[in-house]
């Protein structure tokens, strides 16, 4: 199996990315390793310990170990996210006599932080989940859609999420993070001036 590498493309090249400081600023993410691993849960045990990683979160959570984050995404599904690190190599080691996947999906996707007093708000314009704390808490992570585009989505602070989506779809989103950023600061322009 070939190493995850981290691409130095980002996806994002040409794009202005949307920033506000009063409602929500969006920033790339370097270059990452991914790497989508489907294994059973009493498997995942042991590809985590040689990953000095906890794989046995709760479902939609994520767990982290130094530049190394897991996020579960389903019973026998998480999205590994690291880098620089040599992921789908120890993943092979640990599991060579074991039934499992695990496929690099380094330049599949692209990922972007979004932070801000209102990012729940941008968040909520177009994704169908709750983004209140309560029901979105930090260290959350699910697979979900924002308006038209599948994303996976992790509460990484109180006001900070990061995003990660198909590499074709990175246009899409920015445009649209631009949009519901500039719509949110109108509205916040318009209560002011009442």
């Amino acid at each position: 199996m070939a190493d995850v590498r981290s691409t130095a493309q980002t996806g994002f090249e040409g794009l202005v990315l949307p920033a506000d400081p009063k409602i929500a600023i969006v920033t790339t993410i370097g270059a990452t390793g991914r790497v989508s691993l489907r294994v059973r849960e009493a498997d995942a045990e042991t590809v985590g310990r040689a990953m000095s990683v906890d794989l046995s979160g709760r479902i939609n959570t994520a767990a982290t170990s130094g530049s190394l984050n897991a996020l579960r995404l389903g019973p026998d599904e998480w999205l590994l996210l690291a880098d620089g690190e040599r992921l789908q190599e120890i993943v092979s080691a640990e599991l060579a006599a074991k039934a499992y996947a695990a496929v690099d999906v380094s330049d599949r996707f692209v990922g972007v932080e979004i932070e801000g007093p209102a990012v729940e708000d941008v968040l909520a314009a177009g994704c169908p989940l709750p983004m209140g704390l309560a029901a979105f808490p930090v260290g959350r992570a699910t697979r979900t859609l924002y308006a038209k585009a599948e994303v996976v989505l992790w509460r990484r602070a109180g006001d900070r999420f990061r995003i990660e989506v198909g590499r074709s779809f990175a246009p899409y989103l920015v445009g649209l993070l631009a949009t519901v950023i500039r719509d949110e600061a109108a509205i916040g322009r318009q209560a002011t001036a009442r």
